[in-house]
């Protein structure tokens, strides 16, 4: 079957720690090639203007001024959660021995709402935590972004359509 463009125009949320990043750019080749190759309409909350935020966070943070830290944190948590309500699919970057507090309850809100909820974790696949097996498809978690980028590729050439989770990308319902 030739290649299709299922994915192209598809809103994507792409997932990931921020909070405890180590600092290393690892979203800059994912996205280029998602939007490049895929076509998808990625938002990255990273890029969000609402990061402008983060230093008044860590200012409440050393103020101990918890009213402030909860009035921040609850509109990030507010924009995230919609952009993940509004997205078609989510990717969830998940490196070994990194907590994601916020990509675990975007994992958990895109699993609820039955979207394909794909996780990378780049160490390999028996890294991602224990506790996404319990819930995720075993064919929604990746050991690399390649190995993602050829199930993505699959997706565009029709090969997942009896997969509930791609119905709605694949015009089924």
């Amino acid at each position: 079957m030739s290649e299709q463009q299922v994915l192209k125009g598809k809103r994507a949320y792409l997932s990931g720690p921020i909070e405890h990043s180590d600092g290393k750019d690892w979203r800059a080749e994912p996205k280029n090639v998602l939007i490049n190759q895929f076509g998808i309409d990625l938002f990255d909350p990273y890029v969000d203007p609402k990061q402008q935020w983060a230093p008044m966070l860590v200012q409440a943070r050393q103020e101990k001024n918890y009213a402030e830290m909860q009035r921040i944190a609850h509109d990030f948590l507010r924009k995230d959660l919609s952009l993940v309500d509004h997205s078609d699919l989510i990717i969830a970057y998940l490196p070994r021995n990194v907590a994601t507090v916020g990509t675990v309850h975007e994992i958990i809100v895109s699993n609820t709402e039955k979207k394909p909820t794909l996780l990378i974790c780049p160490e390999g696949k028996e890294f991602i935590s224990f506790w996404y097996y319990g819930f995720i498809p075993l064919d929604f978690m990746f050991g690399s972004w390649e190995e993602l980028y050829r199930y993505l590729k699959e997706v565009n050439e029709g090969k997942h359509k009896k997969n509930d989770r791609w119905a709605y990308i694949y015009g089924v319902i």
